[in-house]
């Protein structure tokens, strides 16, 4: 079980910031950044590992590390959680998707396993779910890739009418591509403004951007 400590916003110095955000319809923003991922590209061509899992890591990990991105609405109770486990979409062999979702780990080792055992099952699993990303608890992220496209900008598909869904961070990564010699890729991180303001937002692309330009310090060659 996910612990959780309960946060009542009325007693911290954000109580203003959070009513009135809170009191819209859709108090999500996010933010489009262009990373440089040549380090992490060559890795996983060195290692032959996946792209996709090696990204999701240090993505996954990065968040952790900023307790706004484990804040969570449910049942109209503030939550920060313990830790916040991933959820990604796998492409299905039959064109279609399903969302897979493993525990988390901060062990890189581990971390790559789950993924890679979750994603091998959900690419031929077509007894697709009715409901997608259906924890009642929303200590997830939801997180998505697009790697037939270079794209700028994006926006997410947001339920109005669901405070909880809107408090879970969203993000989607497209195609990396070669430019004077680096590789880049764009991040889209969309939030809820309620709960996180832009600093611990941009806190979180630096986290991903610190770990992308030290990958030998996160990740370890064990392929």
């Amino acid at each position: 079980m996910n612990k959780y400590e309960v946060i009542d916003f009325s007693k911290t110095n954000r109580k203003s910031q959070f009513e009135w955000f809170n009191s819209f319809s859709n108090p999500t923003y996010g933010l489009d950044v262009k990373l440089d991922v040549t380090n992490l590209v060559k890795f996983t061509k060195e290692t032959h590992t996946s792209f996709f899992i090696n990204f999701l890591y240090i993505l996954t990990v990065s968040l952790n590390e900023v307790k706004e991105f484990r804040l969570r609405i449910v049942n109209d109770e503030v939550r920060l959680y313990e830790y916040i486990n991933p959820t990604y979409t796998i492409k299905c062999i039959d064109g279609t998707f399903n969302n897979g979702m493993h525990l988390y780990t901060s062990d890189y080792k581990e971390f790559y396993k789950r993924a890679h055992e979750e994603i091998e099952f959900q690419k031929t699993n077509l007894n697709h779910k009715e409901n997608y990303n259906d924890s009642n608890l929303y200590d997830e992220f939801y997180f998505s890739c697009l790697p037939t496209l270079n794209f700028i900008s994006m926006t997410h598909p947001i339920p109005i009418n669901d405070k909880s869904s809107m408090s879970v961070p969203r993000a989607l990564w497209g195609k990396y591509y070669l430019e004077n010699d680096h590789y880049y890729m764009t991040l889209n991180l969309t939030v809820s403004h309620a709960l996180m303001d832009g600093f611990p937002l941009a806190e979180g692309f630096n986290k991903v951007i610190d770990k992308l330009a030290n990958i030998n310090d996160y990740l370890i060659k064990f392929i």
